[in-house]
């Protein structure tokens, strides 16, 4: 073996080799459920690991030059397979090392079926990209079919059979090891196909014709081809036919996940029968998988793909518009995401679960859509600040996350500030606002508009990031971190300061509304807790307290806390006026409870005249509603200067 060969090989795999052994690390720093981080290391990582050695070739269009080299094929397809199986075994071995120093320990069937997984993924991947002549297709493939073959499996008549003579009872073991044996079969075909398509290889060179997505109307029925093929006239639809054509390999994932989801609509028939135990875990591999690949592939493949094979700027040449082709590129995408990501997913979902299950549930079903649609726009912002498809789908979920977190610290940082500077000045100068403002928000909440409040909210942030991607767009970037870092910063600081500020306002609102109501919970408890001793009192001799009498009384069990500094300070030179109730104006009626402990209820009404001018009028009656045993409490303010009392609480 040529030193110089190996070395080219397994410089692409390092990262991912890096990314694989330390994941396996993580448990011991922060110990959490690691069944998320081995799926996404088996679909994910690794498919990409097997597919990046070829897949590189094509990406930087060096794979006629590898292929002119005196060396035989089946040597260079040795070395390729050679050196991507030392490096996947090597990191899944340091990765499950690492898991093995905590609690996790897999049983025999596990490592079986991961194994088998892995070979098969190792074999098929020399196959899968030489059939899509890049990495993204490859690894997309590659998982595609493994998972559809996963799913399908049980479902034969091999095991139709021997599920009625009874071998497959919940928790039988058969099905997993005859997956995994298919596995290994499939692998040895795969093998046997990937060398035969190496050796028969043309590389045929030119601009449009390294890449699938760029082939001939041979890889799919002339009448549908002849529909893609470019018209002499209508700029718009030949553009949106280009989008169409350039995003067949999403068109196909999307096929094999509406197969997937058809195949569990068996599974749920017999997981109703008692028949499977990883229900559940099958349609959420299936729907965070497919939905992630078509997503992202959608968002990322054309404009990538585009500027992987040189044709992006030459595009930009052509007597249309840049703004029309950046509306038409990102709306074909998030076309292609929409249908093959949420709409055949929640039709076959509906069909498949009935109104009771989760993936049928509305709010779910919206919340579900705008997380598509926000990863394939996040696919296409990444595809524009980079000039490779591969980096673009690699670096689409850092960024968000980059991004939310920097959204999460601005707004912890403006809480902090708010609850550092708020005791310094009177935020009850503007409570009149700050409760308007918190009923509203509240009444949204809990009439379940939070999704639209969350999606008018990054409103500002999403506007700034489509201008932000238009920009990039017709601009040629650089494959580097530091491009990418550059772009993402704009983008990072907007959303820290739109955070920080929608945060401290919040903040600000909470507080002051929350003083005011802090305010009438601890004086009616205050109040409730002192009229027992005061019975003697009558509607023509109300009791009169202040608030040096309510810091006196200990309102526990009613309230766990006593009189809190800023109710103390807003009572402060307040006068109190309490009147036994409407229905006993002879005197305070008060009545015991016991529900797990005992409790006094004592009625009254209370006019709460503040310095400040505002007045709060409390009145808590008896009822002879059995759905309000304990009595109804109602609170009114009236601010200065105001004719008209306004309901802060109560009915």
């Amino acid at each position: 073996m040529n030193t110089q060969r190996i070395l080219k090989e397994a410089r692409p795999l390092f990262l991912p080799w890096c990314a694989v052994a330390l994941a396996g690390a993580l448990p011991l720093v922060y110990p959490f459920d690691v069944r998320a981080l081995i799926i996404l290391i088996g679909f994910l990582v690794v498919p990409l690991m097997a597919t990046l050695s070829l897949g590189d070739e094509f990406q930087h269009r060096t794979f006629s030059l590898l292929l002119s080299q005196p060396v035989g094929r089946m040597k260079i397809w040795g070395e390729k397979m050679s050196v991507t199986v030392v490096a996947i075994v090597s990191a899944i071995l340091v990765f499950f090392l690492a898991l093995r120093a905590t609690s996790i320990h897999p049983g025999r069937l596990e490592l079986a079926f991961a194994g088998a997984w892995i070979v098969a993924i190792i074999a098929s991947a020399t196959f899968w990209t030489l059939f899509t002549r890049s990495t993204v297709g490859g690894v997309a493939l590659n998982i595609g079919i493994q998972s559809f073959i996963s799913f399908t499996i049980p479902w034969t008549k091999l095991t139709d059979g021997l599920r009625a003579r009874g071998y497959l009872a919940p928790g039988s073991h058969l099905v997993p090891s005859a997956v995994a044996i298919v596995f290994l079969c499939y692998a040895g075909v795969m093998v046997w196909l990937g060398g035969r398509k190496l050796a028969r290889f043309q590389a045929t060179g030119g601009m449009a014709s390294d890449d699938l997505l760029m082939a001939g109307p041979d890889v799919m029925p002339g009448a549908l081809a002849d529909w893609f093929r470019s018209r002499p006239s209508g700029v718009v639809l030949n553009l949106i036919r280009k989008e169409l054509r350039l995003l067949r390999p999403v068109w196909l994932i999307s096929l094999l996940a509406a197969a997937g989801w058809a195949c569990l609509t068996l599974l749920g028939l017999l997981f109703e029968r008692g028949y499977s135990r990883n229900f559940e875990t099958a349609v959420i591999i299936v729907g965070v998988i497919s939905t992630l690949m078509i997503a992202i592939l959608a968002g990322s493949m054309s404009l990538g793909e585009e500027r992987t094979s040189g044709t992006h700027a030459w595009h930009l040449t052509l007597p249309v518009s840049s703004p029309l082709q950046w509306l038409i590129k990102l709306a074909v995408a998030l076309f292609a995401s929409f249908v093959g990501a949420w709409l055949l997913p929640a039709l076959i979902a509906g069909r498949l679960f009935g109104s009771t299950h989760i993936l049928a549930d509305q709010h779910f079903g919206i919340r579900w859509l705008l997380l598509v649609l926000l990863l394939t726009f996040a696919a296409f912002w990444c595809a524009c600040a980079l000039n490779v498809t591969v980096g673009a789908v690699l670096w689409v979920i850092p960024v968000m996350i980059a991004v939310v977190l920097t959204g999460i610290f601005g707004g912890w940082v403006a809480q902090k500030l708010v609850d550092l500077f708020l005791p310094s000045f009177d935020p009850l100068a503007y409570r009149g606002l700050a409760i308007a403002l918190h009923k509203i928000w509240w009444s949204w909440r809990v009439g379940g508009h939070a999704d639209l409040v969350s999606t008018v909210l990054l409103a500002p942030a999403l506007l700034f990031a489509i201008v932000q991607s238009y920009r990039m767009f017709r601009a040629q970037p650089q494959n580097s971190t530091f491009s990418l870092v550059r772009s993402v910063w704009p983008l990072a600081m907007m959303v820290f300061l739109w955070t920080f500020s929608l945060g401290a306002f919040n903040t600000f609102v909470d507080n002051a509304a929350w003083q005011v109501w802090g305010l009438v919970l601890e004086t009616n408890h205050a109040i409730e807790k002192s009229l027992p001793s005061a019975t003697n009192s009558d509607a023509m001799h109300p009791l009169q307290l202040t608030v040096d009498d309510l810091a006196k009384v200990d309102p526990r069990p009613y309230y766990p806390f006593p009189l809190s500094e800023s109710t103390r300070r807003l009572l402060r030179s307040s006068r109190i006026t309490v009147i036994p109730d409407k229905a006993h104006p002879r005197g305070f009626y008060c009545r015991e409870h016991s529900t797990g402990i005992k409790w006094t209820t004592c009625y009254y009404i209370a006019a709460i005249h503040l310095a400040d001018g505002t007045d709060l009028f409390e009145s808590n009656e008896p009822s002879t509603d059995p759905n309000y045993p304990y009595g109804h409490w109602s609170v009114y303010i009236q601010w200065p200067g105001a004719k008209a009392k306004e309901l802060i609480w109560g009915r």
